[in-house]
This record gives C-alpha cells, structure tokens and sequence, in this order.
C-alpha cells in the first residue's frame, strides 16, 4: 500500500542544488533510511514530506487520511508553557481525535439526536482506529522513558537535550501512519536507544529516518535511499549491506 509519493521534487539553497528531480515512494510497513553527506538536504527533504516546507518543484501525494508525526532534529517548543500546558494544547493528531470524541460526547450529552449519534459514532471509530483511548496511561509512561518527570516545569527552561527527548516521546505517542525522524537518537542514553531500536524495529509503523547512529540505524531500517550529488539511488538490505554494495 502506497503511503507517499514523492515526484522530481527539487531544492535550492540560494544558488546551491541540494537535490533535484528526484522520485520515492513509502509503502506501508517500509522502515528506510536516508544517508547523504551533511549539508546535502536531508532535513529539508523531511519537512517537504511532513508539510513544513515546500518543494522548489515536483509533488509530494498523501494517501488520505494519512496520518504523519515529524520528529525535526531540533524541535521548536512554545518556551511560554510547562510541559503539561504544551501537551495539553498540542495540535497533534491523536489529541485531535481525542478533543473531537470530547465534544461529541458532550453534545450527545447535552442534545441527543440521530445527529449527534452519528458524530458519537464516528468520533468513537477514530478513537479505535488511532488507539487513543488509553492515551493518559501511555502518556506517562512515555514521558518517564525518555525521564521527563516534571511536567510543571517551563518548556523555556529545558535543556537541548529535554526538548529533543520530550519532542520523541510525544511523537511517539501521536500513534502515526508514518514517522518521520531527523537523529532519534540524539541525547538519548543507551537504554533509551535499546528501547526506541526495540520499539521501532519491532512495530508496525512506516518510518523515514535519518541518523549518524549507525549501529541503530542497521537494526532498525532494511532499506536505504542513498542522496548523492542531489540524486538518490535505492538499496534493499540494511546499513551493512549498503557498505558491503558501496565498496
């Protein structure tokens, strides 16, 4: 099942050529990784495929419904709120599907009618379909994870490596059709990095990454895209196969 086509997309930085004309696709259940040299477009091909940013040329063509998380390489928090206020007024997609079963059990509550059972019905069907309904359980034992304890504490006040851990675990949580990750790994101890390598090799999710951790890497992914000189070319197998072809 075709998840996300990517058709000659090209990207320009000033007058440098980060990649151009190139075409992908992520099917589901694929777990690819992209390696290119630094500075070539990797985290500008990743926003392009999460709506961020938008190609110089060529089209990115979402099945829909298609529901996708970004993790970015630095994440940009509201530092106004505590971690608790920026979960709670987050735009993710399962809190959206959570706020949107919210109202149609108040309004059935308040009105009830066809109308508003319908809406109950439908709002319920999302509730199954992303797992949202044990949402409050996982989300406490994701943030402990990652050891984000105090969610009264400011976002402002988070350290580069809290903002990148609390980013992951919240990303984690949106239960997405398609995960998109720029170095998961960064300011992540070696447990965290066994649990997150366990929890994505072993899952059902869709996943895009970059990384330099190249042990996690090869655990987790069993393709590669390779973007070399703004053209990318395609390798079935994990990182050591991409090395033993490369040489």
């Amino acid at each position: 099942m075709n998840l996300i086509s990517a058709k000659d997309l090209s990207k320009h930085y000033g007058e440098k050529i980060l990649f151009e004309q190139i075409s992908f696709g992520l099917h589901k259940g694929d777990k690819i990784a992209l390696i290119a040299e630094n500075g070539t477009g990797k985290s500008s091909l990743l926003k392009i495929l999460s709506g961020k940013d938008v190609p110089d040329e060529g089209t990115v063509v979402l099945r829909d419904g298609l529901r996708i998380a970004f993790l970015e390489q630095d994440p940009e928090l509201d530092e106004s709120l505590t971690i608790n206020e920026l979960i709670k007024k987050g735009n993710s997609g399962i809190l959206s599907i959570i706020r949107e079963y919210e109202q149609a059990l108040e309004g059935q509550t308040v009105n009830y009618n066809e109308i508003t059972h319908k809406a109950f019905e439908i709002a319920s069907e999302k509730m199954d379909r992303a797992d949202a309904w044990d949402y409050e359980r996982r989300l406490k034992e994701m943030l402990s994870r990652f050891n984000i304890t105090n969610l009264e504490q400011n976002t402002g006040t988070l350290s580069g490596g809290q903002k990148k851990r609390l980013a992951l675990s919240l990303t984690l949580l949106d239960n997405p059709d398609v995960l998109l990750l720029d170095e998961p790994t960064n300011h992540l101890d070696i447990e965290m990095i066994e649990w997150l390598e366990k929890y994505l090799s072993t899952s059902a999710l869709t996943i895009f990454m970059v990384t330099h951790d190249r042990y996690f890497l090869d655990r987790v992914c069993g393709s590669i895209i390779e973007m070399n000189h703004g053209k990318i070319f395609h390798h079935r197998g994990n990182y050591s196969y991409f090395l033993r072809k490369k040489s």
